[in-house]
């Protein structure tokens, strides 16, 4: 989390939301790996990620460059930065390290090859301006690439309901908090108004069966979104009684056959020229 105000992330800074962090970075990690490739990042690159949280973007960054690349984490919460110094050292990477820097007003020394953050712009009031600052970080024909969700593509097939109505509590309640559930898919727009032409776009989606992480990671999100909901008058917590609802949708998804798709995961990217 590197937003410039703890208090702008919406999902809240409970035990139960760093768990849920885990969950969706396991979901995640390997579909990140990949369109980070598709973006340009390359052996030998120096990588700046911003809103590194607990470094798995960096670590994923960090197996691409290789030992000729380099890799810098940056993240405003300096207990995360330890965890990401721990997760690194545990898989023995040389080439990542982390510092403490709050967006937009960031400095860090050099230039880099590409600039990178997974899941950071949604939490930000201004993501143009931000990643136009950011920009100057990086050497010309070097690549900027952001990642971010569309909620709306969370579901079942065939549907079931109760993962409908949830996904639905959970995009109400990020518009109640001033954030954009469709985020993945403004990101092209954002780089085009930060003075990046032409960007490009992939998508990657992780889907599991009915007893598997994607109902968790439904289930908990919904759990970090609860007081917004119930501040905004989306729904009770009687209505979403949180603490079966993960058990009730996977009973439900076994009795459809379902198959569960979480947020796709849009990457952006363009040069800088």
């Amino acid at each position: 989390m590197a937003e410039t105000d703890t208090g702008s992330y919406v999902m809240g800074t409970t035990s139960e939301e760093s768990d849920r962090l885990g969950i969706q970075a396991s979901l995640y990690d390997r579909h990140t790996e990949y369109l980070l490739r598709t973006a340009g990042l390359s052996e030998g690159m120096h990588v700046l990620d911003v809103g590194c949280g607990t470094g798995e973007v960096s670590l994923a960054a960090a197996r691409i460059v290789g030992s000729r690349g380099r890799v810098l984490g940056v993240d405003m919460d300096p207990g995360v930065l330890e965890r990401a110094r721990v997760n690194a050292a545990a898989d023995s990477f040389a080439n990542v390290g982390f510092v403490q820097g709050v967006l937009p007003d960031l400095e860090v020394a050099g230039s880099f090859d590409a600039l990178v953050g997974r899941l950071i712009l949604i939490h930000l009031d201004d993501p143009v301006s931000t990643v136009k600052g950011l920009t100057r970080f990086v050497r010309r024909g070097g690549v900027v690439t952001f990642q971010d969700f569309n909620i709306s593509r969370t579901r079942a097939v065939p549907a079931v309901p109760l993962v409908t109505e949830t996904v639905e509590w959970i995009s109400a309640a990020l518009r109640v908090g001033g954030r954009d559930p469709e985020m993945g898919e403004q990101l092209a727009e954002v780089l085009r108004l930060s003075g990046l032409p032409d960007p490009r776009v992939a998508v990657a989606a992780p889907a599991g069966g009915p007893d598997s992480a994607a109902v968790t990671l439904i289930a908990e999100s919904a759990r970090s979104l609860l007081p917004v909901m119930e501040r905004g008058g989306i729904a009770t917590a009687r209505e979403v009684d949180i603490d079966t609802l993960r058990e009730r949708m996977a009973r439900a998804c076994e009795v459809a056959r379902a198959t569960v798709y979480v947020p796709e995961l849009v990457a952006a990217w363009a040069q800088v020229r």
